[in-house]
């Protein structure tokens, strides 16, 4: 953003540069809000499936150890 205030401060010549600045910050912000939206989602998945499990509605299982009971 250093870049884009200086070229704020070299006048209205510079607006298509500043343009292509603010597009490029919008999609990188853009893109974080995907992982973020995607790490929301997935906790709310947890969350869904812990409630089910404590209220009976689901068996507990886990990918992260090993059950010999399969």
């Amino acid at each position: 953003m250093k870049k884009y205030l200086a070229l704020c401060l070299q006048g209205e010549a510079t607006i298509p540069e500043r343009k292509l600045i603010l597009e490029q910050k919008r999609n990188s912000l853009l893109a974080q809000q995907q992982q973020i939206q995607d790490a929301i989602n997935y906790i709310d998945l947890k969350q869904g499936f812990y409630d089910d499990v404590l209220a009976g509605k689901t068996k507990y299982y886990s990918n992260l150890i090993r059950n010999d009971e399969h």
